[in-house]
């Protein structure tokens, strides 16, 4: 039987506003057909003054896909927003081989926030889209894919501090979910490609708005203190 639904959902967080741009950007750099889910960030600064784009918040189909756009109060950042749209994908029914997460990254406390954020988009890159799907497809035991430069170890951070180990946040959360990974290598700014079995499992299990609620509101970092919002992030 011929597929007919795209085998990768793009979820994409959006705080800054510039919709239109983001939407042909998209259309653009992927090489496939895919479902777009989409969250703006509600009461955002820049969002109002930049405007949203005429529609956007209407549930449609597009091209080659759905397209599914949703407006959430800014909590849990970019992490909030990307489970607001896990609760839509599961909720649609939307199936799909892989997920692409992503959002319009800022960085303005990073010494070199424009090169931070080409390096965490090379992942959209049309010469890497095959080679990510290849190696999904011939590697069962690959579950995520990242830029290379955006994988860390909390145990060795920046800030030269087991933050989140030591403030028991990450323990919790392991012993809350049943989860024993074999380290403490996580994806830096969390945008990554991810076998989309693995999340369907995990927030059927758990329910993806239930967890948001325990996310800080606002445009939280973790400079002084950690944070529910991090902690999810590793």
């Amino acid at each position: 039987m011929k597929r007919t639904e795209p085998i990768l959902s793009l979820f994409f967080h959006n705080y800054y506003g510039r919709d239109q741009e983001w939407l042909t950007y998209f259309s653009s750099r992927l090489a496939f057909p895919y479902n777009l889910l989409y969250n703006g960030a509600a009461g955002s600064y820049h969002r109002k003054k930049a405007s949203a784009a005429p529609g956007l918040f209407d549930t449609k189909d597009g091209a080659g896909g759905r397209r599914i756009f949703r407006e959430a109060p800014n909590k849990g950042k970019d992490i909030g927003g990307k489970l607001v749209l896990m609760d839509a994908y599961l909720k649609l029914g939307i199936k799909s081989d892989y997920i692409l997460l992503l959002h319009d990254k800022h960085s303005p406390y990073h010494s070199n926030q424009e090169q931070w954020q080409k390096e965490l988009f090379r992942i959209v890159d049309k010469d890497y889209q095959g080679r990510v799907i290849e190696t999904f497809r011939t590697d069962s035991g690959v579950g995520i894919v990242a830029a290379q430069n955006a994988i860390r170890n909390e145990s060795d951070n920046d800030q030269g501090r087991d933050a989140y180990t030591e403030s028991g946040f990450i323990t919790a959360l392991m012993d809350k979910y049943g989860i024993r990974p074999p380290g403490y290598q996580y994806v830096a700014g969390t945008m990554f490609w991810v076998r989309a079995s693995l999340y369907e499992s995990f927030f059927t299990a758990h329910h993806p708005l239930e967890i948001r609620k325990t996310l800080e509101e606002g445009n939280v970092l973790d400079h002084d203190q950690p944070t529910h919002t991090h902690a999810w992030e590793r």
